[in-house]
């Protein structure tokens, strides 16, 4: 959807509690007014392997163009948000569901694989990450929630992503270690897009609540738990 026409809930966080407490449109959002927002990032993962998906952005993008990212996307406006924090718990959730749709495709001996719910499992508290706070440069200020996605082993993966002007378009991307992911964010973070790089600092911080949630999910995965 184009920029001018999507609009973004406005949040403010007290003693850690995200509410919301308007709307406006996505392209001021992502303004000199820098105005925070919420959104989620998915990070992809093989299923019983260390694996991810690591794809570069359009370089059509308005933001981090040309830079390596996971998935995610904005939770959008919804009149029910200004319900409380599980309505935006809730949102956070469906956001991540209909992004991974959108995003990833997936197919096992040509049948399409549908995800849901059941592939997916957060691994912060919502709006725990966060975007553009601490760089007065960037336009893109945020509370970010993470996400593992499972994705069936062997499968044909194809990934793409809507630019601000409402075209779709097919990203490049690498199967590649988690661990190697960090370590080449650690030699060159530059390289990576805002919602990558809040992720990718809580998984090269040991001590990290994050950390230790990602890889226990990690874990449970590869003994097959989940």
């Amino acid at each position: 959807m184009s920029e001018n026409k999507e609009y973004l809930p406005v949040v403010i966080k007290e003693e850690n509690t995200l509410t919301v407490c308007g709307f406006v449109r996505r392209d001021v959002v992502h303004s000199s007014l820098r105005i925070p927002h919420i959104s989620v990032n998915i990070v992809p993962v093989i299923r019983g392997t260390e694996k991810t998906i690591l794809q570069k952005r359009s370089k059509k993008r308005k933001i981090d163009p040309s830079k390596y990212d996971f998935n995610g996307g904005h939770v959008t406006y919804d009149p029910t948000l200004l319900l409380g924090p599980n309505a935006l718990e809730q949102a956070n959730d469906k956001t991540a569901l209909r992004e991974t749709r959108e995003e990833i495709a997936v197919s096992s001996d040509g049948r399409p694989y549908v995800f849901s719910s059941r592939d997916l499992i957060r691994f912060t508290k919502i709006g725990e990450l966060l975007t553009g706070f601490d760089d007065q440069g960037s336009i893109n200020v945020g509370y970010m929630t993470g996400y593992i996605l499972f994705i069936p082993a062997d499968s044909t993966i194809i990934v793409s992503d809507e630019n601000e002007d409402g075209a779709n378009e097919e990203l490049s991307y690498e199967e590649i270690d988690i661990s190697q992911v960090v370590a080449l964010f650690k030699e060159n973070p530059s390289k990576f897009a805002s919602g990558a790089t809040a992720v990718l600092k809580e998984l090269s911080n040991t001590k990290s609540d994050a950390y230790n949630r990602f890889w226990h999910i990690l874990n449970l995965n590869k003994n097959k738990i989940i």
